[in-house]
């Protein structure tokens, strides 16, 4: 009896294995048509699989959902699936399927523009076939994508050595796959700025597109031709040709490739200066990123739509874009740092659930510590802190008896250890100078590739792997810990290393693989961690600039008008609470229409910027001087003596007597009313009608004759 309900059991196991491999040839089949159809045969496909712990339903489940959700533009969910599906390719029988998860994971990567790590993941995918020898069916696709993704990173030349190689393994049944291939030589040509050569391609592009009515990529070949008229400086044909690809896409379903296309358009539109027409196309193409879930191109759109505010000198809009820009930036970093979390999470599992011995299972434990540090890292936004909370975990995940953290300063050249703990104590900030070539450290900034050692005695070892570094033994004693056991890794961000993390324990053999792989890791999250820290930094420096250029008169470098009512309010308040004097003067151009009129606005800006530079001259830290507008400006005087305000006012009166004429027929002098409030004395005065006095007095001196001063006395 016992024998016929094994047999049962393995009987039906079987049939739910079958329903498994029935299920992935029913998505396969729907997969790039019906994605609602393909989605819910896939969940069940997922549930299935789990249930019976079933590798190969689990990786193509997930590969399945990565496939539908880069085509809806969830890329970030698409990546993580992604992740979790490469997670299953430890078994053997799916090793074959981790090209093909490379090439979905690379064009990912590449759609959201990261193209740096898009062509490690193409190239990787390559390597593993010419080694393997499996999937040389993926050699023609992955040598374009990798083109693709160079001429994206304007290296035209090594796209070009890309292309010819894929033409070793090019179909010649297949008409899309020429196409596609014509078309990558076209772009790459218009980057070589050989508009002869990208043209003849263009045309045999566009003949191919129209044999197989290949509709994605007639359109590109009107994008090629648009580059190919900008390339010429046929501007206007370069506008006929970038509307024809964009305006279809704008009215119906926008193609992939309709961000680079938009780029380039908007690219197109700032250098011809057309900043108000860029504005209103940005716009658009930000809805349609918003209805597609672009997400990740929407932070690019911002910093145009921020860079044509800034042209247009429409501060407050610029500053607001900018706001947004740097905001979306953090949150999607965010959002990349929690998928790697739960992918992490899990890879534990396929570890628990196919690893049974006791220390794999100790792995486990320890990349348990190891999520719970790189969450807090992905919260934190002070690394000091979080490193020094963090120090006993990291200690003892990796058994360490120092950490170190250093940036890349390459103003100062040198390396900056800003963070340093040994033996749990902070140590005080040092720095390798980029001339110190036997540095270790140095030597990591310069290969940007970690170095390892499990035994610093080993100086045979050194020397043949890390030679003119460390050469004796008297290079490596030193102050401090003499540690036996070294890793120090790069910190690598968006394809730049921008400094590094410094590991040492005193016993030798430390670091096994597994310490490698997460040591790894860990300089990746605190880089980007880093990389938000600086960027953050960066946003609030320039929000302080923009709002300082906002209140500061383009023309005349002084505060205008704005900035008169910002500060204005609180320099009154704070003069009649701390009962001190308390002057405003407005000033009036005399004959500035008149000059305006007779020689142009060219002069009379020259003019107002003269003038400008008499007041500061003359007025000094004394007051506050602003560009009230036009041709009138105005002086606030906090604390001064009464009598002092008014000789300088008479100053300027006098000095602009002389200041400016032309032709001796049209003297530029100024006229100046002023109210004066001895120690805040007016205390139920408005300012409203504070400066009303001011500017009633200016017209009774304009009336009584120009070059004139009136005041009036609180």
């Amino acid at each position: 009896m016992g024998y016929t309900c094994l047999s049962n059991e393995l009987e039906a196991r079987m049939s739910r294995n079958g329903l498994i491999v029935e299920l992935v040839k029913k998505i396969e089949e729907v997969l790039f048509s019906d994605h609602e159809s393909a989605k819910i045969m896939t969940q069940e496909l997922l549930e299935l699989s789990t249930e019976e712990k079933n590798a190969f339903g689990l990786f193509k489940a997930n590969n399945f959902l990565g496939v539908i959700c880069s085509e809806r533009g969830l890329v970030d969910e698409a990546l993580n699936y992604y992740s979790v599906a490469m997670s299953y390719t430890i078994f053997d029988a799916l090793e074959k399927e981790k090209p093909v998860l490379l090439n979905n994971i690379g064009t990912t990567l590449a759609d959201r523009s990261n193209y740096f790590e898009a062509i490690e993941n193409f190239t990787e995918a390559l390597a593993i076939i010419y080694e393997k020898g499996f999937r040389k069916d993926l050699i023609f696709t992955l040598n374009l994508n990798i083109a693709a993704s160079y001429l994206q990173i304007n290296e035209p030349d090594e796209a070009l050595k890309l292309i010819d190689e894929a033409m070793k393994y090019f179909d010649e049944q297949s008409v899309e796959d020429l196409t596609e291939m014509l078309g990558l030589l076209a772009d790459a040509y218009l980057k070589k700025g050989d508009s002869e050569k990208a043209y003849s391609n263009i045309l045999r592009c566009e003949e191919e597109a129209q044999k197989s009515n290949f509709a994605t990529m007639t359109g590109l070949v009107e994008y090629y031709k648009a580059k190919y008229f900008e390339l010429t400086e046929d501007f206007e044909a370069a506008e006929t040709f970038y509307w024809k690809v964009l305006s279809v896409q704008l009215q119906n379903e926008p193609f992939y490739y309709f961000n680079k296309v938009a780029k380039d358009y908007i690219h197109f539109k700032i250098n011809r200066k057309q900043y108000t027409k860029a504005i209103k196309f940005i716009h658009r193409a930000i809805e349609i990123a918003e209805r597609k879930n672009w997400t990740w191109v929407i932070s690019d759109y911002y910093r145009y739509l921020s860079e044509c505010y800034k042209q247009t000198e429409n501060w407050p809009d610029a500053i607001e874009i900018m706001s947004r820009y740097f905001a979306l930036d953090l949150e999607q970093k965010k959002n990349q740092y929690g998928h790697l979390y739960q992918c992490f999470k899990v890879q534990e599992k396929v570890l628990k659930m196919n690893l049974a011995n006791k220390s794999l299972y100790d792995s486990v434990d320890r990349a348990k510590t190891f999520n719970h540090i790189i969450s807090q890292i992905n919260r934190s936004e002070d690394l000091t802190t979080l490193i020094y909370d963090q120090l006993s975990e990291l200690k003892s995940l990796f058994k360490i008896d120092t950490f170190a953290l250093g940036i890349y300063n390459s103003a100062e050249r040198r390396i900056e250890y800003v963070l340093k703990y040994e033996n749990g104590e902070r140590a005080p900030t040092s720095y390798v100078d980029y001339d110190n070539l036997r540095s270790f450290s140095n030597w990591v900034r310069m290969n940007d590739q970690p170095i390892i050692i499990d035994d610093i005695d080993d100086l045979e070892y050194i020397k043949a792997h890390y030679p003119n570094v460390k050469t004796s033994k008297d290079d490596i004693i030193n102050t401090g810990n003499y540690s036996k056991s070294m890793v120090i890794w790069p910190m690598r961000v968006e394809g730049k290393s921008i400094g590094l993390i410094n590991c040492q324990a005193i016993a030798e053999n430390t670091f096994s693989t597994f310490d490698l792989e997460l040591i790894e890791m860990l300089a990746s999250h605190l880089a980007i961690a880093q990389e938000n820290h600086r960027q953050k930094k960066e946003l609030n420096e320039a929000v302080e600039r923009l709002n300082k250029l906002s209140y500061i008169d383009g023309l005349t470098g002084i505060y205008n008008r704005q900035a008169l009512n910002e500060y204005m309010p609180e320099l009154y308040s704070k003069a009649i609470a701390e009962e001190s004097n308390i002057a405003f003067a407005m000033l009036d151009l005399d004959n500035f229409k008149q000059l305006n009129d007779q020689y142009g606005h060219q002069e009379g800006d020259h003019c107002l910027s003269a003038f400008a530079a008499l007041l500061v001259d003359t007025i000094g830290n004394l007051g506050h001087i602003y560009r009230y507008g036009g041709d009138e400006f105005s002086m606030v005087f906090i604390g001064v003596e009464l009598a002092v305000v008014e000789n300088v006012l008479k100053e300027v009166i006098s000095k602009s007597k002389a200041f400016y004429m032309l032709g001796g027929l049209v003297p530029i002098t100024a006229s100046i009313g002023a109210i004066f409030m001895e120690r805040g004395k007016e205390k139920t005065l408005s300012l409203t009608t504070f400066i009303n006095y001011a500017d009633n007095a200016l017209y009774i001196a304009k009336s009584e004759g120009k070059c004139n001063f009136k005041k009036v006395v609180l």
